[in-house]
């Protein structure tokens, strides 16, 4: 049976619900083993590693927005072809993602590891967190072909009609990498280089259960050699429509060079470290969101494409709902709890904690309402209007944060750099409002692309 059909004929709440619990579970699990790999490398190799990890972040980013460009514009194309009933079409593209990908990852792999050092030493790395930054990342990277393929094989199973199939793939590649974290970490005194093998060993798993599912040939796309034939054409489609999860991502690795920077020279490594603790809490809370924006798109992409703009309309209040909520109360338990949060990375009676406690309740100021701009970035690339959705998703980082980075930490010191976040978010939010109250006149297919 062609699950993809019920996008267009379910009840939307029961939908939302469908595809989005089991995205919102695999991303909190997702969000867990993140976080263990930093309270494993906080607690038993030092705060200075976990000052490592947070300098290779940015560089992290760098890599996740190449996935996120591919994975997320072809799975958006390849939902509004699914409900145009174009199945030849969607199988063109769906080669096309893969064969984008693999060329992708080469080309990142190469770049990246060649440049380092130099890239680390550009994103802040001190002579004393250089070399556990250079030991995970080496690592990470060596593994990024195994992410590129996993984010687009997971995209596309979803589009298919098979959340489930996509929570268990990122549960099984969670449990895989927290079981190694411990097994690498704690008994085989690995430290960072532990951690890094979990996280590889991890997505591999994970892959190997998305592509078990294509080659037993479950999926109703019918895959050919020259579907792998690169057309211009849908590449740039990919690229106009995923530039808007890349431009956020990449946002959000440049603007982690400046804040790392900036709280280096406003606070020391112990600043660094603290941004390591709250930027672990503010990805794990934010995920489920991400789950909320996974499952919004292959609904409004399937009933964009065969024209029912109540259902997509529908489906993007409704998501906006579960998001606030959502936030608001995540909001005010790290806001009236937040040494209860802190602890799991910091040891009690760290002097970091204070700081931390502090640059957690200001950067997080906005967190009820960010699920406004992400949300809406995903409904401008699900319904094709890529420059739409990357207009967007560069706003946060690129037009807001970093130039208040270079300004208010010049009158309130650290405290500049920690209220640069919230403002940059705020002013972001405001304007998603504003092009989403514009966007209700009707609009053709892949207009912009």
């Amino acid at each position: 049976m062609d699950k993809t059909s019920e996008l267009g004929s379910k009840p939307i709440g029961a939908l939302l619900a469908q595809y989005s619990i089991p995205a919102v579970i695999a991303m909190v699990v997702n969000a867990i083993y993140n976080v263990v790999d930093r309270v494993f490398i906080g607690k038993f190799v030092g705060e200075t590693a976990l000052a490592g990890l947070t300098i290779s972040f940015p560089i992290m980013m760098v890599i996740f927005a190449f996935a996120n460009l591919v994975a997320i514009g072809g799975a958006a194309l390849l939902s509004i072809r699914l409900g145009e009933k174009d199945e030849k079409g969607a199988s063109k593209i769906f080669g096309n993602t893969l064969g984008f990908g693999v060329i992708v990852s080469l080309i990142i792999l190469s770049l990246i590891l060649y440049n380092l050092q130099y890239l680390l030493g550009l994103f802040g790395a001190t002579s004393e967190v250089m070399d556990s930054a250079k030991t995970y990342l080496t690592i990470i990277i060596c593994g990024f072909i195994f992410q590129m393929i996993s984010f687009t094989l997971n995209s596309a199973v979803r589009t298919e009609g098979q959340p489930i199939l996509s929570m268990i793939a990122m549960l099984s590649s969670a449990f895989t990498n927290i079981i190694l974290d411990y097994l690498f970490i704690v008994v085989f005194g690995w430290g960072v280089a532990g951690a890094a093998y979990a996280t590889v060993a991890g997505q591999l798993v994970g892959l190997m259960i998305l592509l078990s599912f294509y080659m037993r040939g479950k999926s109703h796309l019918s895959l050919s050699p020259k579907d792998f034939c690169l057309s211009l054409k849908i590449l740039s489609q990919i690229t106009t429509i995923g530039f808007a999860t890349f431009f956020s991502t990449l946002g959000t690795s440049v603007a982690m060079l400046f804040l790392n920077r900036a709280l280096s020279q406003y606070g020391g490594v112990a600043a660094v470290t603290a941004m390591g603790v709250i930027n672990s809490l503010y990805t794990f809370f934010i995920m489920p969101i991400i789950g909320i924006t996974q499952g919004l798109q292959p609904i409004i992409g399937y009933n964009h494409g065969s024209g029912q703009r109540a259902r997509v309309s529908k489906a993007l209040r409704l998501a906006l709902l579960v998001g606030i909520v959502f936030s608001s109360v995540v909001f005010a338990l790290l806001q009236v709890f937040p040494e209860a949060f802190i602890s799991m990375f910091l040891s009690v009676g760290s002097p970091t904690i204070a700081l931390t406690v502090n640059g957690l309740r200001i950067f997080l100021l906005m967190l009820p309402l960010l699920s406004i701009n992400l949300i809406g970035v995903s409904y401008f690339q699900a319904t094709g209007r890529g420059k739409t959705s990357m207009f967007l998703g560069m706003l946060r980082q690129f037009v807001f944060l970093l130039p208040l980075l270079f300004v208010l930490p010049r009158f309130w010191a650290l405290n500049g750099v920690w209220f640069a976040t919230p403002i940059a978010d705020a002013l972001s939010i405001l304007v998603t409002i504003v092009v989403l109250l514009m966007a209700r006149k009707p609009t053709k297919v892949i207009q912009e692309a």
